[in-house]
């Protein structure tokens, strides 16, 4: 038993591996702060709500609150993957369901993309 819990506390505190310095940067937390793109490029999507933040954890969990309040989580991964936004590869957040939305981080903005045609761009800034 003692074993067993143990070794739960050594998986849940691995970090995950980077493919780039880039990427290290999305660890952290961050408030949302909109989203465009869409049918109309104008944004509206309900994803995250006014007063919500997202954490990302050095051991791939992505977290979201609203207030102060935890809604969900899930694990990660960080890929490089090829983008329908650009001919270069991205990083990409993996989930554990296979979906993926890749992500850049300019300054203090964090800008999450759905791979999506028609989907949207979610904005962030740092905590």
């Amino acid at each position: 038993m003692t074993f067993l819990f143990l070794s739960g506390i050594l998986v849940s505190c691995k970090k995950i591996t980077t493919p780039t310095d880039e990427s290290k940067k999305l660890f952290g937390s961050w408030t949302y702060d909109g989203n465009t793109g869409g049918f109309t490029g104008a944004g509206g999507s309900n994803r995250f709500s006014v007063d919500s933040s997202v954490e990302f954890t050095e051991s791939g969990i992505f977290k979201v609150y609203v207030g102060s309040v935890q809604q969900s989580q899930k694990n990660f991964t960080i890929e490089l993957k090829e983008s329908i936004y650009d001919v270069s590869p991205r990083e990409a957040l993996v989930y554990d369901n296979g979906e993926c939305e890749t992500f850049q981080i300019f300054n203090d903005t964090l800008y999450l993309s759905d791979e999506l045609y028609d989907g949207y761009t979610y904005r962030f800034i740092r905590k």
